[in-house]
């Protein structure tokens, strides 16, 4: 990690979320993409991006609370300076 401050940066772009439990702010992005061409089979690809700080120990299935929808966690992509991107699906 870099020793970075990103909190104006959360502050600015964020909203408030609860991972697994514990409040955090992060940029939320509910992506839409459209898989293959033509007709093809549209998707969405929530993403939620934090500090790494934030985001628990084996955090692969556990939840999200984002603006009134509980997501699970699909997938963690630490970036190395300190920034974690986190995939997200609907909760069942």
């Amino acid at each position: 990690m870099f020793g970075e401050d990103f909190t104006v940066y959360f502050a600015d772009f964020g909203v408030d979320v609860t991972i697994d439990g514990v409040s955090a702010r992060g940029i939320f992005d509910n992506a839409y993409s459209q898989i293959g061409g033509g007709v093809g089979m549209a998707s969405t690809n929530p993403t939620l991006t934090v500090e790494t700080t934030s985001v628990p120990a084996a955090p692969v299935g556990k939840t999200v609370a984002c603006e009134g929808v509980t997501y699970g966690i699909a997938e963690h992509h630490p970036d190395g300076t300190g920034v974690s991107v986190l995939v997200l699906e609907l909760a069942s």
